[in-house]
C-alpha cells in the first residue's frame, strides 16, 4: 500500500525504528574504523545522537509535526558526536528547516531536505573526503531527487534511498583506498544505511517500535559518562593517610566508583592519595575509616580556572577553550593559558552542547576554540554557531598544533591577531602518534598485528613494530628534518618510568644535533604524542 505523506507519529516512529536498527549494529560500525587504535565509535556517536533526538521527541507536551521535527533535530543537534553524529544531524535540521506550519511531510520534502544535508555535511568536517558518508548521503540525496520526479509514494521512495546507499556504501573501498586496503566499507556510510533501512523495515511491517528506543538504559551509561565527565569529577582531591595497614589495591578499587584520576603512592603507613571526583566529602569519609587524613586539598577545577580573571582591573579580550584528553595535557593547556579545559578527544567526542557550556562559562564574549582532534572539529563548529558570542574554531588537528597556537596567544592582543598568530603558529608543527593495534590488518602497504604499536603521521601507517619504542624511534625517523630542532614526546598513562629513560637515550644517541624533551600527557588512547618542530 502506498504511503502519501508522513505525519507527526510516522515521523516520530520511523526514526526510532531508524535509530534502533542502527544502534543494534552499533558494535559492527565500531569495528570497523580504518586505523586499527582507539577513536571516536562511529556506532556509539551516532546511536548517542538519535537517542538525544528521541529523547526531545519523548519530551513534548503537545506534538504536531512542526513540533516533533524541530525537536528531534534540537536533540540531534545537541548530541550530535563526532563527524558521523553532526553529519547525521544535518539531515533532521534540514527538514526542520522548512516545516513551519506544516502537518504533513511528502516525497518532495524528503528529497530536498537530504539534498540540503548533504551540501550542510560537507561544509560541517574538516577535510571532506569522498569514500565516506559524505559520498552515501549525496548519491542517496540524488537517487531521491529521481524518483519524486516520477513518483509520490513515501514507501518507494525510502526502499530506492537503502537501494542507493547501500550501493554506495559498498563502493566507498573504491574512492578511498585504505579502506580497500582494510577489507573495510565506511562505517559512518555503513551507518546511514542502518538508519534508513530500520525506518524501512518499519514500513513494511518486519518491525515494530514501541515509541522508545530498545535497549536504551544500556547506552544512557554512555551518554552520561560522556556528556557530564568534565562536570562531574571537576573537584581535585588530595590528601595524606596514615594509617597502619594501607592497600594500594583496595583504596584504588573503593575509589573508582567515586572519580577518575585516581593516584596512590606510598606504602602500607602512609600514603599520598589523588582524585578527581564530584563528591570529595565521600572521598574524605572514606578515608577516615582507614586512618588519619591530613594535608587535605580540594580545588574546584573549573573555577579556578575561569576566576582566575575575574576581579581582575584589565578586560579579557579573548578567551581559549581547548579539547583535551589526559591530566597531564589538560595541565599543560591550563599552564599555556587556556582558560578552559574540556575533555575531548579519541575515544570520548564530545558533544555539540558539551562545547555550548563550555563557551557560555568563559568570561570573555569572544571565544578561540582549539578542537585538536578531526572528529571533535564538527562539533565546535556547531557550537560556535549556536552561541550569541563571537567564536572561531581554530582546524587544530593534533595536541602538538593545539599547544604550538596556544604559546602563540597574547593577552593583551586583539581576537583577530591571536588568531593570526595562533594559525600561523600550528601551521608550522609536525604531529606523530604511537597507538596500539586493536586489530590485526594489512594496511598502507604496512602488516599489523593486534597488540603491536603502530606509528601514524600525516594521516598514514608508517610502521608497525611489537613494542612502543622501536615504533616511536622509527616514526621519529620520518618525521625529522634537518632543519628542526626540538622532538618532543608526550607520553601516555601506560608508559612506565624505565621505558621512558631507555627510550629517551636511544633518541638522543640517534639524533643528537636535536634536543629531546618528555612531557606527562596522561592520554588514555596512545603511547605516545609526538611533536617535531
Amino acid at each position: 500500500m502506498a504511503i502519501l505523506y508522513c505525519d507527526a507519529k510516522r515521523f516520530k516512529q520511523t526514526i526510532i525504528a531508524g535509530a534502533d536498527w542502527v544502534f543494534k549494529n552499533r558494535d559492527q560500525l565500531n569495528k570497523i574504523n580504518v586505523f586499527p587504535v582507539p577513536d571516536g565509535d562511529t556506532g556509539t556517536n551516532m546511536s548517542v545522537t538519535l537517542t538525544a533526538a528521541i529523547r526531545e521527541m519523548e519530551a513534548l507536551k503537545e506534538a504536531s509535526l512542526e513540533t516533533t521535527v524541530k525537536a528531534a533535530a534540537w536533540g540531534a543537534l545537541m548530541g550530535a558526536r563526532g563527524n558521523s553524529g553532526i553529519i547525521l544531524s544535518q539531515v533532521l535540521i534540514s527538514l526542520a528547516e522548512g516545516i513551519e506550519g506544516r502537518e504533513r511531510l511528502f516525497t518532495e520534502d524528503i528529497a530536498f531536505a537530504l539534498s540540503r544535508a548533504a551540501k550542510k555535511a560537507y561544509k560541517a568536517v574538516l577535510h571532506p573526503t569522498e569514500g565516506t558518508i559524505l559520498t552515501v548521503i549525496r548519491e542517496t540525496a540524488g537517487t531521491a531527487e529521481e524518483v519524486v520526479k516520477t513518483d509520490k509514494d513515501i514507501a518507494l521512495l525510502m526502499d530506492e534511498m537503502v537501494k542507493s546507499a547501500r550501493s554506495s556504501v559498498e563502493r566507498t573501498p573504491l574512492l578511498l583506498p585504505k579502506l580497500k586496503e582494510a577489507g573495510v566499507v565506511d562505517a559512518g556510510g555503513l551507518g546511514f544505511l542502518n538508519f534508513l533501512e530500520g525506518m524501512v523495515f518499519l514500513i513494511q511491517g518486519a518491525i515494530e517500535t514501541s515509541g522508545t528506543i530498545e535497549d536504551e538504559a544500556m547506552l544512557n551509561g554512555t551518554i552520561s559518562d560522556s556528556v557530564e565527565h568534565h562536570l562531574k569529577f571537576r573537584y581535585c582531591t588530595e590528601f595524606i593517610l596514615k594509617g597502619s595497614r594501607i592497600s594500594e589495591n583496595t583504596i584504588k578499587d573503593a575509589l573508582t566508583p567515586l572519580g577518575d584520576s585516581i593516584v596512590v603512592v606510598g606504602d602500607s603507613r602512609l600514603a599520598r592519595i589523588h582524585i578527581h571526583t564530584g563528591k570529595p566529602e565521600e572521598v574524605l569519609r572514606y578515608g577516615s575509616t582507614l586512618g588519619q587524613v591530613s594535608s587535605i586539598k580540594v580545588d574546584d577545577m573549573l573555577v579556578q580556572h575561569t576566576a582566575r580573571f575575574e576581579g581582575s582591573n584589565l578586560t579579557k579580550a579573548t578567551s581559549v577553550i581547548a579539547l583535551v584528553l589526559g591530566d597531564g595535557l589538560k595541565e599543560l593547556f591550563y599552564n599555556a593559558g587556556a582558560e578552559l579545559v574540556v575533555d575531548g578527544g579519541p575515544t570520548q567526542n564530545p558533544s555539540t552542547s558539551d562545547i555550548i557550556e563550555a563557551i557560555e562559562t568563559v568570561t570573555s564574549s569572544s571565544v578561540i576554540i582549539l578542537p585538536n582532534d578531526k572528529n571533535v572539529y564538527p562539533a565546535a563548529l556547531q557550537a560556535a554557531e549556536r552561541t550569541s558570542k563571537k567564536v572561531t574554531v581554530l582546524k587544530t588537528s593534533s595536541i602538538p598544533e593545539g599547544l604550538s597556537a596556544l604559546l602563540s596567544y597574547m593577552d593583551e592582543a586583539t581576537f583577530e591577531e591571536n588568531i593570526g598568530r595562533m594559525e600561523q603558529a600550528f601551521k608550522n608543527v609536525k604531529s606523530g602518534e604511537a597507538s596500539p593495534a586493536s586489530r590485526s590488518v594489512v594496511l598502507m602497504g604496512v602488516e599489523v598485528r593486534s597488540g603491536d604499536s603502530i606509528g601514524i603521521y600525516q594521516g598514514k601507517i608508517q610502521c608497525s613494530c611489537s613494542n612502543a619504542e622501536e615504533t616511536v624511534i622509527r616514526l621519529v625517523e620520518s618525521m625529522v628534518d634537518p632543519s628542526d630542532e626540538i622532538i618532543t614526546l608526550f607520553y601516555g598513562d601506560s608508559i612506565e618510568k624505565d621505558e621512558l629513560e631507555t627510550l629517551k637515550s636511544a633518541l638522543e644517541s640517534r639524533f643528537q644535533n636535536k634536543t629531546i624533551e618528555l612531557c606527562w600527557g596522561g592520554q588514555p588512547y596512545a603511547h605516545y604524542l609526538i611533536s617535531v618542530e
